[in-house]
């Protein structure tokens, strides 16, 4: 548990960063030209909530594990759905920057990754 206390300030910052590109895009999103339902979806709803996600885990200690998993799922689904995308963008299937859906994939990541990190029961000292 002592490693992720050393994790949570970098990854505060990493949260409230992505909060705050996620929040930028699905505002613009909503204003955009383009982009299919699902692509709206993914900028307007989903993103928001995987960075809203990501900062209940480094804000809230003590969070039930069936929280810590629901969060974590989420942002698994987060990531899938972003990395498609990336992927489709890529391939020519539709039009956009395969960079930007890339680039929204990394902090659920690193979430997931933290997520984990809490589920992990803590070590006996002794």
């Amino acid at each position: 548990m002592a490693a992720m206390s050393r994790f949570r300030i970098p990854a505060l910052g990493l949260a409230v960063l992505h909060a705050m590109f996620a929040g930028l895009t699905a505002a613009v999103g909503l204003f955009a030209d383009g982009g299919d339902l699902w692509q709206r979806l993914v900028l307007v709803l989903l993103h928001p909530l995987g960075a809203a996600g990501v900062l209940l885990l480094v804000l809230r200690s003590g969070l039930a594990r069936t929280t810590i998993v629901g969060v974590a799922a989420l942002l698994l689904v987060n990531v899938v759905a972003d990395v498609t995308l990336a992927r489709m963008i890529a391939m020519g299937a539709v039009r956009g920057d395969w960079e930007l859906a890339a680039v929204f994939a990394v902090v659920p990541a690193i979430g997931i990754v933290y997520a984990l990190g809490l589920l992990r029961p803590p070590r006996a000292t002794g």
